[in-house]
């Protein structure tokens, strides 16, 4: 079996937010376990990998990447921060056998503490064998954000799973907020144009 090495630069700092037990419970009307809606929505995910993957064997390592915006493929923010490591939580319970693209090559010993995360990828191994990785992304609309999810082998493309997700703006509010009822679009100021936009996600510019 052929490995195909896959190296990956990161490119974004991780930001996390905690969520209260009621703003939790506000993802589905139906009482969700007492967790963040980031991880359940996570395992709601994950659970529908599980079931759908036809080909993925618990030995095989696998890499989850970080959730995109579907407009360009490259563009993250706070919460597909975060949903990244509640998939990589949520993977985990479910005995995948996973690979952490974060750890660095060495342990960086300093004043602040000792570290062996990193983002900067000149710090990170050159090559990993891997031949699956977790794929994401995410689509804002008016009413919230839309993300898919599949494993993906690499070595050929071909989509082992997939799964879909739907976080309405109104059970994130640590990540997500409506939009302004007043828009600015091209020189103009727009009333009542909520319905017509997408979803802000909090902290993004």
């Amino acid at each position: 079996m052929y490995k195909t090495m896959i190296c990956l630069p990161v490119l974004f700092a991780l930001g996390c937010q905690t969520m209260s037990q009621d703003e939790a419970q506000q993802l589905d009307n139906r009482s969700l376990p007492q967790t963040s809606a980031v991880n359940t929505i996570s395992q709601q995910m994950v659970n529908s990998l599980t079931l759908q993957n036809d080909s993925l064997r618990p030995d095989q390592p696998i890499i989850v990447t970080t959730p995109v915006l579907l407009d360009d493929l490259q563009t993250t923010n706070a919460l597909g921060l975060q949903l990244q490591q509640g998939l990589i939580a949520a993977m985990h319970q479910k005995q995948f056998n996973l690979v952490d693209t974060n750890v660095a090559e060495a342990l960086r010993v300093t004043p602040s503490g000792d570290f062996i995360l990193t983002r900067d990828w000149q710090q990170l191994p050159a090559d990993l064998a891997v031949e699956h990785a977790v794929v994401t992304t995410m689509s804002l609309s008016s009413a919230g954000m839309a993300i898919n999810s599949r494993i993906v082998n690499v070595t050929n493309n071909r989509v082992v799973s997939a799964a879909q997700g739907f976080i309405n703006s109104t059970a994130m509010n640590d990540y997500i907020k409506p939009s302004e009822t007043v828009v600015s679009a091209h020189g103009l100021l727009y009333r009542n144009a909520q319905a017509a936009q997408t979803v802000t996600v909090v902290g993004d510019k």
